[in-house]
């Protein structure tokens, strides 16, 4: 019997103390800390694990520096005291990394609400960051960041919070639940909510996505069965609610990247920009080989599963990428990839612009089996499952009987010896010299897989793939692709080349050219014929044309509903 086989089987035959709808990294958190306490734990997916929200996020973990704004200092201490206990429990997923937040003549925030609000937020941080901020003169704010605007410059803060790999530790946080007992089950899709005699939910009704997506008559009907069941779907929540009734309670915004090379936008910190349309706060990004700039907020009523970067969105990120640093001049053949993903937020009635809606989480209390989690951000994960397995256990009353809340020490498996992990170059050293490879290369597998990273190179020699790179010019290896399949549930193409590594939104052909060698590695380990391959290939060469479809359309801002900002704004 399969891996899958098995899991499919357990869904059927086991009655959960807790069911959990949704793979992202919500869903995947609240699997974990339910785990950890002791209780029997099912997490289904309709699509691969992060497939959603949780692997279209800007890439950093960090306190919320622009929420000071708005007065939201409990949420800033939230995701600054969430900051601190990833870089322990998962160092090789919060990488510090240094912010250039620069101010202008004219600017809404001058340098002294900007002196103010650094002090704040090292507060509020209980002052254990990185390191501490820095303000810098406009002669050393240029000599940070030469490319960087120097019309009407003030000068600039220097400050620091973390960038992640928003996919993989998604990923990790799912595979952990799985270490401790949960039943992972990706490509599983619900269809409805089962109840018993007098309406309480009791778990689910699902089926084998995977199964019909591919046509084979496999994908019948069946419950999965559970004594409380949370809907952890993000901007899929409010779909799944309707069958019980509930009004929509979300505001999605959507959040549109682009990807530049770092050659044409070399940084050396993440850059604060204010947008010259409409005043918001977004960010230039150096992530290694590439550039991000990000990201948009706009309310978007498309369908989840279709949201993608419009042409709109590109040109109003270009536009203000371009304002600040004036040598880039890049325009849309520039960009390598896209991405998007929808915020699963809260209605606020008293915030008009998306950008002002509040990220705070809220726990919904459906019926006495049932839980929604709706809201919240990345960096907060953690805390938002510890607050809904409380609830989960207050729901199961005398039963849960269990351990506390384990997951502010118990670290992440990649991390499973963090003292191992406190000096990652060194770590990074260790391997290149152990296995014989070149220092990038050595840097991503420690960076993505911590202390496992020994484990995806034994993979691939046992697999008797080539070894060396699978895109020329990136480290990704095929090694990846062998340990994807047989440790870390992918189950098609764009798992790997998208989520397990970075393949789509750093190759130059978004991984046009690997595909066919990707699937065959892929189908040799999962047993696929010859025209499976040729079907994942096709599927993935249309999910690359779809993040393209802003090349085919007339790239104007959205200028009618946003006002110009100041040319030295």
């Amino acid at each position: 019997m399969s891996d899958r086989a098995r899991i499919l089987s357990r869904l059927k035959d086991h009655t959960f103390d807790l069911l959990v709808l949704g793979g992202g990294i919500t869903g995947a958190g609240i699997a974990r800390d339910a785990a950890l306490r002791g209780l029997s734990v099912a997490l289904v997916e309709k699509g691969d694990l992060a497939r959603g929200t949780s692997s279209a996020s800007s890439k950093l973990i960090h306190g919320g520096l622009r929420y000071l704004e708005h007065l939201e200092f409990g949420l800033v201490f939230e995701g600054t005291r969430e900051r601190w206990l990833l870089t322990r429990n998962a160092p090789h997923l919060a990488e510090p990394l240094p912010f250039l937040f620069p101010v202008y003549k004219g600017a809404r925030v001058g340098m002294l609400q900007l002196t103010c609000g650094m002090w704040l937020y090292d507060a509020l941080a209980a002052f254990r960051n990185y390191r501490r901020h820095e303000l810098l003169s406009p002669r050393k704010t240029h000599r940070a960041e030469p490319a960087l605007l120097a019309r009407g410059l003030r000068g600039s803060a220097r400050y620091y919070d973390c960038r992640t790999n928003d996919a993989r530790l998604t990923l990790e946080t799912a595979l952990d639940a799985e270490h401790h007992g949960a039943v992972v089950a990706t490509y599983v899709e619900a269809v409805g909510i089962e109840t018993d005699s007098i309406g309480i939910t009791r778990g689910l009704r699902v089926r084998d996505a995977l199964a019909a997506s591919l046509g084979d008559g496999t994908s019948e009907l069946f419950p999965v069965r559970a004594r409380v069941t949370v809907v952890a779907a993000g901007p899929w929540t409010d779909r799944i609610l309707a069958e019980r009734g509930r009004p929509p309670c979300l505001r999605p915004t959507k959040g549109a990247h682009i990807v530049l090379d770092a050659k044409q936008l070399p940084l050396r910190h993440a850059v604060v920009l204010t947008s010259v349309r409409d005043g918001r706060v977004l960010f230039a990004i150096p992530w290694d080989e590439r550039t991000i700039v990000g990201t948009t907020d706009t309310d978007d009523d498309e369908p989840p599963d279709r949201v993608e970067a419009s042409a709109e969105d590109v040109a109003y990120l270009l536009e203000t990428a371009n304002h600040y640093f004036p040598s880039l001049c890049a325009g849309a053949d520039d960009i390598i990839a896209t991405w998007a993903g929808l915020r699963p937020l809260m209605q606020d009635p008293e915030s008009d612009r998306a950008s002002d809606v509040s990220r705070e989480h809220a726990l919904l209390n459906i019926d006495p089996g049932l839980l929604a989690i709706v809201g919240g951000k990345l960096t907060t994960y953690r805390l938002m499952a510890e607050q809904a397995v409380d609830r989960v256990l207050g729901k199961l009353g005398a039963k849960a009987k269990l351990d506390p809340c384990r997951t502010r020490e118990v670290p992440l498996i990649g991390a499973s010896d963090p003292a191992a992990l406190a000096d990652i170059d060194a770590r990074a050293r260790e391997l290149a010299r152990e296995y014989a490879l070149e220092d990038d290369v050595a840097r991503h597998l420690v960076r993505s897989y911590g202390l496992r990273a020994p484990e995806v190179l034994a993979a691939g020699k046992e697999a008797g793939v080539r070894p060396g790179r699978l895109v020329p010019d990136l480290p990704y290896l095929v090694d990846e692709v062998v340990f994807g399949a047989l440790r870390e549930r992918a189950e098609r193409l764009d798992d790997v080349l998208r989520r397990r590594t970075q393949v789509f939104l750093k190759a130059r052909d978004q991984g046009v050219a690997v595909a066919e060698e990707a699937a065959r590695v892929l189908g040799e380990v999962l047993g696929w014929d010859r025209e499976r391959e040729q079907l994942e290939v096709r599927r993935y060469r249309q999910l690359v044309a779809l993040s393209r479809r802003y090349k085919g359309r007339r790239m104007v801002p959205p200028t009618s509903r946003m006002k110009r900002m100041p040319a030295d704004a």
